[in-house]
């Protein structure tokens, strides 16, 4: 099947879906903490050390979402799985297509 026709399916198009939400959610978890301690640096509470420390370690962090979004789609979709507090939630509110097997 053609790149085009297969993406028309739903079942590219919930896989779509999923790997949208689950790279907000990932993208969320590295760079909140972040923001928050920017805010706190701006206000005074942390250091410039501290924010340099901030940093890297959100820098290590994106290095490690970034990696996991370039795999195969087949094996991301696969891995997205194995969250399971957070797959179980997500696919609550939006059940794979008829026929599609999870996992």
């Amino acid at each position: 099947m053609s790149h085009k026709k297969r993406s028309q399916t739903l079942e590219y198009q919930w896989e779509q879906a999923l790997i949208d939400a689950y790279s907000d959610y990932r993208w969320r978890q590295v760079l909140n903490p972040l923001y928050e301690k920017f805010q706190q640096w701006k206000s005074g509470i942390l250091g410039h050390m501290d924010m340099d420390e901030a940093i890297h370690q959100t820098h290590k962090e994106n290095q490690e979402v970034y990696i996991l979004f370039t795999q195969k789609r087949a094996r991301l979709v696969r891995v997205i799985q194995l969250d399971e507090d957070w797959f179980k939630e997500w696919v609550k509110d939006n059940p794979p297509p008829a026929g599609y097997s999870l996992g």
